[in-house]
């Protein structure tokens, strides 16, 4: 029994809610006119399909602030040129027909027109949406393709992933074998250094220790001989009282007397 009324008592929540949510439920497309805004779309295409590639170009390119002081309406914009400046190609000529399906989906902010246009190549959804007072916000192109197009594409998106992947895998993988390559460049490198050090050693002449002292010996004698010239010469010319700039010593001879003449 307690089981029966707990299952009575959910099924009286759920119709409650069921009944709750329907009654939240308000149709907003019964404030706009399909006919006419079916018109205003056919209207935006044949309008768009008269404007020069230029010309579309020269919107897409446009600075935002040329557009429209918010940013993100500015990009709306020119997204639904692109869009159009995309597909154009790809469509071919509009050809209008009453039998195009014909779509509006409403919300209390505006209206989403959809249109099934048929043109000279393929057919494509006009997805076109307006504000609450029936003025275009924006607009998207996209082409219907066949499931036997949708497949190609698909396996074609599949290849050039799959391609990309394996070209990388490919480079990773020479990279990874030129690596013993560089190895043995960088041990061939070290030891020819070695072998350039070791050369450099071969062919070193080192001085005889015999023969330094005499060199040391020579440089030292003739440094004394210099300070005992200017000694001797100043000395003379303190004798002779004249300067020393007016004697001219052209030699000093030593004499086994101990005695220093003058030449």
């Amino acid at each position: 029994m307690k089981k029966l009324v707990a299952l009575l008592c959910m099924f009286t929540c759920i119709f409650s809610l069921t009944a709750c949510a329907k009654g939240d439920t308000t149709d907003y497309t019964a404030k706009y006119d399909k006919d006419s805004l079916r018109e205003s779309t056919q209207y935006v295409i044949t309008q768009l399909e008269s404007m020069e590639d230029s010309q579309l170009e020269q919107i897409v390119n446009m600075k935002n602030e040329k557009i429209s002081s918010d940013l993100d309406a500015a990009k709306a914009v020119k997204a639904s040129y692109k869009s159009w400046l995309d597909a154009k190609p790809e469509l071919g000529a509009y050809t209008p027909s009453d039998a195009d399906e014909f779509v509006l989906e409403a919300d209390d902010d505006g209206v989403t027109a959809t249109l099934t246009a048929t043109f000279a190549n393929r057919q494509a959804k006009v997805i076109v949406r307006y504000t609450d007072e029936n003025q275009l916000d924006t607009f998207k192109f996209q082409p219907i393709y066949s499931t036997g197009e949708s497949l190609a594409n698909a396996g074609l998106n599949t290849l050039i992933g799959m391609g990309t992947v394996f070209v990388i895998l490919i480079f990773i993988s020479f990279l990874i074998y030129l690596f013993k390559y560089i190895n043995k460049a960088e041990m061939y490198f070290t030891q020819r250094k070695d072998r350039k050090g070791a050369q450099q050693e071969d062919n070193f002449v080192p001085v005889d220790p015999a023969n330094a002292p005499a060199v040391l010996d020579e440089v030292s004698e003739e440094v004394d001989d210099l300070e005992l010239v200017a000694v001797i010469t100043a000395a003379v010319a303190a004798s002779m009282n004249t300067s020393v700039d007016q004697l001219v010593v052209r030699s000093i001879k030593r004499k086994n007397t101990n005695k220093w003449q003058k030449a």
